[in-house]
């Protein structure tokens, strides 16, 4: 396949990038300066004692680490500049798109992969979506596909007994559809492709729903306008915020995302353009190009890093752009939700599978084919984990030379002989830290929406800022953990997410986190005994794993009533259900609804795409 440009450049719903290799430019240049910038004054800093092997091993880590950090950097402020721009980050236009020159709907599947949920949440979150969509009148465009590889019997009765209530709440459309795997072949990608292969051919598009998504109706009518006016589109991706979780944990990764989220994405489609990333769901995918382009082969070797791709969503992606289709990004189509873990425990199963697909792209990296945005998002990927190990490595290395030497160790006395290259260094650095995220709290508080709940919103912003200034070097060290795992070829297991509000016994996160608490102390003492002037310095980084117990513990509370909800669920824009919908099933409704009709296969295998591309002629 080619690259398309939009037929008919004309109606404002298409897409188009001016001047997207200078956009790149201007990026990467803002990237290089900055980072440039941060290791000359790491360098003055410590040049005037001698550079020797251990502080060339520090300026290497530092090098990398800091330049990850700068590209985060100018990609939220370009987010934040075109917010207050109020331009679009793709077209760059001023304008949204028009009702009078809306394309025609087409007929669009809703496809959500299960394996081994919770049927309450999964009703609850299908009825919401398709209430949405009904209420739209637009809903006989769309089919609804509950696709389960779940394993025991009665998980599928309960699944079959879901879908026959979301059929009598729905009689009149959108249809609804069951169909259950023997074998879980592929995980979530094989059975994305098994949808695709038997019913795709009936479709023109469809969006991936997690079981934990919601959606409103106008977004979903909104993706399938945007995906027939850009013929050249192979994914076009939403921002799915996180809602609905009412812990301590769950309020504050919630609020982070509503507040942050879009400014990040906002920069991503400035700068990635038609190259941007796939986030796995809440997305609109062009069949026929999903099955032309992004049948997964598995990696070679045995996992972890190698066998079945973990994060596919990102292969996805580069696989369309290999094959000259386009993946966008659009922050401005509101309405697209998901669920999240309520615990620390819960979470960090989900951050270890992310650990080692995000590591197995590394293994790609190499390989012919590939689109150099696609090599980029998959190394940013990996070393969104990879620093972990780094900043770790920087540390230890000043603390056990500081506990070797005499004076405070080099560190100290690099500080005290170059004081104003230590104050520029550190000034750089809460820059690039805290600057979009300030920026970002000041929007969310200023806002006109955020009338009546503005000291609500600034409180709670305020605590999840501190929150993740503390949160940051724990997952710094269990990262580290995670990789070391990984390297050491013990696999992520992908079980169901868990999302429930499940509680954390203070014994149990004594348990599961006091090893890394003591050790911490342990670093502490040693360091206040050999080196106190360097306390102080690290403090910031040992407070958050010195706490992890009481963090498990206490994040998996329920929140108080004055930390506040995203402003998405305070204003009641999440898609919800008036009555419940979880009540269990009874003995004659499960076996009423064993069998379900599918509509008539024809069958269209989907070739697999090697993950390196032959050379060109080959």
């Amino acid at each position: 396949m080619q690259d398309k440009k939009p037929a008919g450049q004309n109606t404002t719903w298409a897409l188009v990038e001016p001047a997207l290799p200078l956009r790149r430019a201007l990026m990467a240049v803002l990237a290089v300066a900055s980072s440039a910038l941060g290791i000359h004054w790491l360098w003055t800093l410590l040049q005037p004692g001698g550079v020797g092997g251990l502080e060339w091993l520090v300026i290497a880590a530092f090098s990398i680490t800091f330049s990850v950090s700068c590209i985060a950097f100018w990609t939220m402020m370009a987010g934040i500049l075109l917010r207050l721009a109020g331009r679009h980050p793709v077209t760059l236009r001023r304008n949204a798109p028009g009702a009078a020159d809306a394309p025609a709907l087409a007929k669009t599947a809703l496809v959500m992969p299960a394996y081994n949920e919770d049927m309450a949440d999964v009703v609850h979150c299908l009825m919401s979506t398709l209430r949405s969509l009904h209420q739209t009148g637009e809903s006989d465009w769309f089919d609804c596909f509950l696709l389960s590889d779940s394993s025991d019997p009665a998980q599928r009765a309960r699944e079959r007994e879901g879908m026959a209530r979301l059929q009598r709440r729905f009689p009149d459309g959108p249809r609804l559809y069951y169909r259950a795997r023997d074998e879980n072949t592929g995980r979530k990608p094989g059975n994305i492709r098994d949808f695709c292969e038997r019913w795709g051919a009936g479709y023109e598009y469809m969006v991936v729903l997690d079981a934990d998504s919601r959606m409103t109706g106008e977004a979903l009518l909104t993706l399938v306008r945007r995906m027939a006016a850009n013929p050249q589109a192979g994914i076009i991706q939403t921002v799915p915020l996180p809602v609905g979780q009412r812990t301590i944990l769950g309020r504050f990764q919630q609020l982070a995302a509503s507040l942050h989220a879009r400014h990040i994405a906002n920069g991503l489609a400035f700068w990635q353009g038609n190259s941007t990333n796939y986030w796995g769901h809440n997305a609109i995918i062009r069949i026929a190009d999903f099955q032309a382009c992004c049948g997964l082969s598995p990696l070679p070797g045995r996992p972890p890093l190698g066998g079945d791709i973990m994060s596919h969503d990102y292969v996805e992606a580069g696989l369309m752009r290999r094959h000259g289709r386009s993946v966008y990004v659009l922050p401005e189509i509101g309405g697209s939700f998901e669920g999240m873990p309520g615990n620390f425990v819960d979470d960090l199963k989900r951050e270890r599978r992310w650990c080692q697909g995000n590591l197995q792209h590394l293994r790609l990296l190499t390989g012919r084919g590939w689109r150099p945005v696609t090599r980029l998002n998959f190394l940013l990927g990996g070393l969104a984990y990879v620093t972990a190990p780094l900043w770790l490595m920087m540390i230890s290395a000043g603390v056990l030379e500081a506990a070797l030497a005499t004076g405070g160790g080099r560190w100290v006395s690099a500080a005290a002989s170059a004081p104003q290259s230590a104050i520029k260094l550190i000034g750089l650095s809460l820059v690039i830290l805290f600057l979009p995220r300030l920026l970002g709290i000041m929007l969310a508080v200023v806002d006109r929406d955020s009338a009546g709940r503005r000291p609500a919103l600034l409180r709670g912003s305020l605590l999840e800022l501190l929150f993740g200034i503390l949160r940051s070097p724990l997952m710094m060290v269990l990262y580290t953990g995670f990789i070391l795992r990984i390297l050491a070829g013990r696999p992520a297991r992908w079980d169901t997410s868990l999302r429930g509000r499940r509680r954390i016994p203070a014994g149990q996160a004594w348990r599961l986190g006091g090893s890394i608490a003591g050790g911490t102390l342990a670093v502490a003492l040693g360091v206040a005994i050999t080196a106190p002037q360097l306390l102080p310095w690290l403090m910031p980084a040992l407070a958050g794993p010195m706490l992890f117990p009481l963090f498990l513990h206490v994040t998996s509370l329920l929140a108080p009533g004055w930390l506040p909800a995203t402003p998405a669920e305070s204003r009641r824009r999440v898609p919800m259900n008036p009555t419940a919908v979880g009540q269990a099933p009874t003995a004659s409704a499960v076996s009423a609804a064993t069998t379900f009709d599918t509509p008539r296969e024809d069958y269209r295998p989907m070739p697999l795409q090697p993950l390196s591309a032959p050379p060109s002629g080959a």
